[in-house]
């Protein structure tokens, strides 16, 4: 029985081999056959690729002529609107603030050295007021004068 099986199993063998190389053949035949079923759409593709390239070409050309032409209008339109714009405010007033604000700039330093001298004389005397004639409650009395003074004085330079 043993010299059965081992027959049996060389037979096996062989039809395995042979199946195997059919299997293959077959797999490279299919290939062959879906590559020349292929061939023609791949070329047409191809055909169309440098097709649609082309108009895109023109497609592209045509939009950045058409981007360069809405930008120079749409400049054109912005000087007409802000030269309306500017026509409608008044020029004198525009014109002035800078000097205006000089102005300001000038009186309010005018202001604050007239202060300081306004206060310094107003200081002294009261004091020179206080000791020479007054008594101590008086003098109390001058102090929150010229305490609330120099407050006045100091809100003014705040302002």
């Amino acid at each position: 029985m043993a010299k059965t099986s081992t027959k049996t199993v060389e037979a096996k063998t062989f039809k395995t081999a042979i199946s195997l190389r059919k299997g293959l053949r077959a797999y490279v035949g299919m290939y062959s056959a879906a590559y020349d079923r292929i061939q023609p759409v791949l070329t047409k593709a191809s055909q169309n690729y440098d097709t649609y390239a082309s108009k895109g070409e023109v497609l592209e050309l045509a939009a950045q002529s058409y981007a360069k032409d809405t930008r120079v209008r749409a400049l054109k339109s912005y000087d007409v609107v802000v030269s309306k714009v500017r026509s409608a405010l008044p020029r004198s007033a525009n014109d002035r603030v800078a000097e205006l604000e000089a102005e300001v700039a000038t009186l309010n330093k005018k202001l604050v050295s007239a202060t300081k001298k306004v206060t310094k004389k107003t200081v002294k005397t009261a004091k020179k007021a206080v000791s020479k004639t007054v008594a101590p409650t008086a003098k109390a009395t001058v102090d929150a004068v010229t305490e609330k003074a120099e407050k006045v004085a100091q809100a003014i330079k705040a302002a």
